[in-house]
Parts: C-alpha cells; sequence; structure tokens
C-alpha cells in the first residue's frame, strides 16, 4: 500500500529535560496533548529541534513509546521520528527501533561527518540502503545547518524520490527554486516540505505542502492558519500572517535556537526547561527581548 504523508503543518516537538537532566516525559505527554487540536497533521520527535544529538539509545525508545502512547493508536496524527546517524548501518537500526516503538516514518539527516567524502554515489547509496531495510517510510530531511553545510541537490532527492519506501522531503536550505524543481519531477505522491516557518507561503506557492516548523510549537494555530488562507485563495491576508511570523521564527531558529524554543514555551506556555549540555540557556535579557517579540505575533494576530 502506497504510503502518503498528509499535508500540513508539522511541529517537530523539543525533547524535555528535568532539574538532573533526565527525560522530562510528563512535559513531553502535556505538550503533545496541547497542540493536537490546533489544526497540526502531525509530529516529529527526535528532530533538531529535539535534541537528537544528545540522546541514548534508550532515551530514543522511550521518548518513541510515550509519544506514541499519548498521541494514541488510533490518531490520524503521523508520528515521524528522527533516526539519522553517520553509519547507514546505526540509522537502519535507529529506523528498526522507532517502527518497534510505534513510529509511522523515519525523518534521517543526510551523515556529514565524512563530508569531502559525501558525494552523490554515496548518499544515493546510503539512503537506499536505508529504505531498502527500514520497516517504515522514510523521509529525507536535508539541513546544511546541522551538517556542516552539506546540501542535498535537487537531483539527488528526485533520484531518491524514485524508491518506493522514500516518500517525501523536509528541506530546511530555504532555497525555493530548489522545491520548486523537486516538485515538478517527482510523482505526487512524494511530498515536498518546507523545514522552516519563515518561507512556507513561497514553499506553498511553488508545490509544497506543508512545513515541519519549530514555530508551530508555539504558534501551532497561526501557522496553520498560513497554509489555510494560501490554500482558500485569500493570498493577502496568508502573506500578513506570514510576515507576522518572520521574527519569532528567527528568534527560535537562527538567533536563539532550541534554548529559544524551549524559553519561548516557557513565556508562552509555562512549561519548556533547558537544553542539555554543551546547549545554554538564554540569559535574562535575551528572555526579555524574546519576550518583546513574541507579543508582537500576539498582537499581530488577535
Amino acid at each position: 500500500m502506497e504510503h502518503i504523508l498528509p499535508s500540513g503543518i508539522y511541529p517537530p516537538l523539543p525533547t524535555f529535560f528535568n532539574a538532573q537532566d533526565v527525560l522530562d516525559l510528563h512535559t513531553l505527554r502535556q505538550h503533545i496533548v496541547r497542540i493536537a487540536d490546533s489544526g497540526i497533521a502531525g509530529y516529529v520527535l527526535m528532530g533538531s529541534n529535539g535534541e537528537a544529538a544528545h540522546l541514548s539509545e534508550d532515551e530514543r525508545a522511550t521518548l518513541v513509546s510515550t509519544a506514541r502512547e499519548t498521541i494514541g493508536t488510533e490518531s490520524s496524527l503521523p508520528l515521524i521520528a528522527g533516526c539519522g546517524d553517520q553509519s547507514t548501518r546505526a540509522t537502519i537500526a535507529h529506523c528498526q527501533q522507532a517502527a518497534r516503538y510505534g513510529a509511522d516514518t523515519a525523518l534521517v539527516l543526510p551523515p556529514s561527518y565524512y563530508k569531502g567524502l559525501m558525494n552523490n554515489q554515496a548518499l544515493i547509496a546510503h539512503y537506499r540502503a536505508i529504505a531498502d531495510a527500514s520497516p517504515i517510510p522514510i523521509l529525507i530531511y536535508n539541513m546544511p545547518a546541522s551538517t556542516g553545510g552539506l546540501d542535498l541537490d535537487a537531483p539527488t532527492i528526485c533520484t531518491l524520490a524514485g524508491h518506493p519506501n522514500i516518500i517525501g522531503v523536509k528541506d530546511s536550505a530555504g532555497n525555493v527554486t530548489k522545491l520548486a524543481q523537486i516538485v515538478a519531477a517527482v510523482p505526487e505522491s512524494f511530498r515536498v516540505f518546507a523545514g522552516s516557518a519563515s518561507y512556507l507561503l513561497p514553499a506553498l506557492a511553488v508545490g509544497a505542502v506543508g512545513a515541519v516548523a519549530a514555530l508551530a510549537n508555539i504558534f501551532p494555530q497561526v501557522v496553520c492558519d498560513v497554509q489555510a488562507l494560501f490554500e482558500a485563495g485569500e493570498l493577502d491576508d496568508a502573506r500578513s500572517v506570514q510576515a507576522s511570523l518572520i521574527a519569532a521564527n528567527t528568534a527560535v531558529t537562527v538567533l536563539y535556537g532550541v534554548p529559544g524554543l524551549k524559553a519561548a514555551l516557557e513565556i508562552t506556555a509555562g512549561y519548556g526547561g533547558n537544553p542539555r549540555m554543551p546547549l545554554q540557556p538564554l540569559t535574562l535579557q535575551q528572555r526579555a527581548q524574546l519576550t518583546k517579540i513574541l507579543q508582537e505575533v500576539h498582537s499581530s494576530n488577535e
């Protein structure tokens, strides 16, 4: 049976830790439930915003099983789990583990430790081997900011789109021209997602079907509104909402990153906690600046 990811907005969930730096599963459950009815299309676990690089194998299993239990087995909201690693073998093991504990799809970042040797041939072989062995479908994850600048090009992604178990791409490079090239060359069942709310509207305009957007953890309904307005043909309103999100999106991605995302949740929802070291929590001055930016989004979308 062909597996097609639903269109829409997927928040990449943070991984919450308590004061002892242990997984805070209560807060994860609280967050999943809080945003469930906001219009989102599904959840992404253990992506860049989920501090996947900071997690042990046991923690990964616990997070997937907890999320699956919280979302429910009857829910129509897919659970996508980050499974990328530096070797093909380790990535396959992550995919198998994620499937075992209830994930529906594996999000796979390309390996970049030996970046100079990661030519198109190596990357295509890597993804095909994973897709052959994975019990769940693969969503390619292109994020040069997390791979030392390694950027999967359109021909590589389009070639991989021919594999029956590779069902889409989340592209965080921000290159709308590349997204347009991919959309034009792949079957409709291969889903193209923007990797950020910052260029959601332009991505939709060239044929993307949604986004995996950190900002959707904080303002899920507002981010979903951009897509809803676009699909309704209300482009002026869609542009207005898109513009209102730019400063906040920059704050929780480029400027402050994961610590900023967690601080933003504390400011807006009353929970968040600290990131895992070596990441550092925001200073009081940074939190004050972030609070001001978030208030402006509220004001613009009341």
